[in-house]
């Protein structure tokens, strides 16, 4: 790799690096809606050929069928969860109650102990209590955060559902005046790295509903073998918090095996301890192996764009790091990229 090289992916990481960070919150509603518009197109296409109708009225009806389909899913999601935990809100008083005093004795009985270990042993142990307390608390607050950002969401779903369709509609309008503004050459090659990434991102997608789908069946079943009420709405459950890494399926796990434990059900306890350590392990593995087939990366490539997203973004990062990587493997094969050899893969 020469030196030519070196320079140009120094600045292009650092030009996706403030990108990220600066600037695609600010447009994140137009460019989901550039990749929705990728997504649907086909479709919509389709719709207008065979109907013979605008294309306006072919995204209008196709974004409708989507948003209907989105909303009948989520709907029986809700119904499904209320409707098996509806007989749980009847023991709730009973439930809340014994584990309040459950708790009430550990603490006393946890200070009791602390009083009589050696002063380094207690340090430790408070240490341990304070980390504890602060990730429950960042847990409950970033749960918090969510309900407050209710209204936020509401609003970038509407530009991205506008954005969506005004792309699709116009997209021969569209694709005409970014064809008279960059140079020919310069646009059949963006336009080829355009197709790579937004082919990565809805590989990305794809593999982000396989993995929750599986790791709500596993959750669902091994629920099921321990003989847990309602399996099917707590695997939605988790579920759904898989989807989100700042909270996660430990929000309901890690207190669920702790209240077993204290209460003496130990087997159940491990069990779901057990299936917990499996799930996770389970997702993180075929997370790399899958994310990168359907994105076309090599499961290491993978592996490590998603510990430096992490790293470097937080949760987004997650979602970034592949990105990222398809992204430089698109600019890399078409030759934007200046290197040695040619297009390579």
């Amino acid at each position: 790799m020469n030196r030519s090289t070196l320079a140009y992916l120094s600045f292009l990481f650092i030009g996706i690096y403030v990108f990220l960070r600066f600037f695609l919150p600010h447009i994140l509603p137009f460019a989901i809606g550039v990749f929705l518009a990728f997504l649907l197109d086909p479709a919509v296409s389709f719709i207008s050929r065979r109907l013979r109708v605008s294309r306006g009225l072919s995204a209008f009806l196709v974004l409708l069928l989507l948003l209907g389909g989105m909303g009948f899913f989520l709907t029986w999601g809700i119904a499904r969860i209320a409707s098996e935990l509806s007989d749980l809100y009847g023991y709730f008083p009973q439930y809340y109650g014994e584990f309040t005093r459950i708790m009430g004795e550990v603490l006393r009985v946890a200070g009791e102990v602390s009083q009589r270990l050696p002063e380094p042993l207690a340090r430790v142990a408070q240490d341990q209590w304070n980390r504890l307390y602060s990730v429950l608390s960042r847990a409950v607050s970033g749960a918090g955060s969510l309900v407050r950002g209710v209204p936020g969401f509401s609003i970038t779903m509407i530009f991205t559902i506008l954005s969506t369709y005004f792309m699709i509609k116009d997209r021969a309008a569209i694709g005409a005046f970014l064809r008279s503004i960059v140079p020919p050459k310069a646009f059949d090659s963006f336009k080829n790295v355009e197709v790579d990434i937004l082919t990565g991102v809805a590989g990305f997608v794809r593999a982000q509903v396989l993995l929750v789908l599986l790791t709500m069946v596993v959750n669902v079943i091994g629920l099921s073998v321990l003989n847990t009420r309602y399996a099917v709405a707590l695997g939605l459950l988790l579920a759904i918090l898989d989807i989100l890494p700042i909270v996660g399926p430990g929000l309901v796990y890690f207190p669920w095996v702790f209240y077993h434990l204290v209460w003496g059900n130990v087997a159940t306890g491990v069990g779901l301890a057990v299936l917990y350590a499996g799930v996770s392990f389970l997702r993180q593995v075929v997370q790399t192996h899958l994310v990168g087939r359907e994105m076309g990366l090599h499961p290491l490539v993978t592996l490590i764009s998603l510990y430096i997203g992490f790293r470097l973004f937080g949760a987004p990062g997650l979602v970034y790091g592949p990105l990222v990587a398809i992204l430089v493997k698109g600019l890399w094969a078409s030759g934007i990229i200046p290197h040695e050899g040619g297009a390579e893969n």
